[in-house]
C-alpha cells in the first residue's frame, strides 16, 4: 500500500482498494475482463489514481493491478486496443507517469515497449 500519512489517507486506500476489487471481481465474472487488450501500470497508486481521472472517453477501466502482472498493490487500467496509443499521449500530456504497459496473451499479460 501507498504511504499513507494520516487516517483520513488510510481510510481512502482501503476503500478505493475495494472499489476497485470490487470492479475487477465484476468484470471476471461477467467475461468483460478479457475483451481489453492492454494493461497500463503506473508507479504508485496515487499515480494511477489520477490516471483513473482521465479515463473519460476512452474504452477503458481502472481496476487493481491483475495478479498476472504484479502480485501486489497498485492501480492498473485496462484499455482495448483501439484507444491504447491516444490515452497514453493523452496521460503523458496530462503530465501522468506510467510504468509499464502490457499486452494481453491468453490468460497472461506481457510487457511491450510503447
Amino acid at each position: 500500500m501507498a504511504e499513507a500519512k494520516s487516517l483520513g489517507e488510510k481510510i481512502f486506500f482501503i476503500l478505493t482498494g475495494i472499489r476497485l476489487h470490487v470492479k475487477e471481481y465484476f468484470l471476471r465474472a461477467t467475461g468483460l475482463f478479457g475483451k481489453y487488450d492492454y494493461c497500463i501500470a503506473f508507479p504508485s497508486i496515487p499515480e494511477g489514481l489520477k490516471a483513473e481521472k482521465f479515463l473519460t472517453g476512452f474504452k477503458a477501466i481502472s481496476i487493481p493491478i491483475p495478479d498476472e502482472i504484479f502480485e501486489g498493490c497498485g492501480v492498473g487500467v485496462l484499455v482495448k486496443e483501439e484507444d491504447l496509443d491516444r490515452l497514453l499521449k493523452f496521460l503523458k500530456e496530462k503530465g501522468v507517469l506510467v510504468s509499464g504497459v502490457f499486452k494481453r496473451e491468453g490468460d497472461r499479460f506481457v510487457e511491450v515497449t510503447k
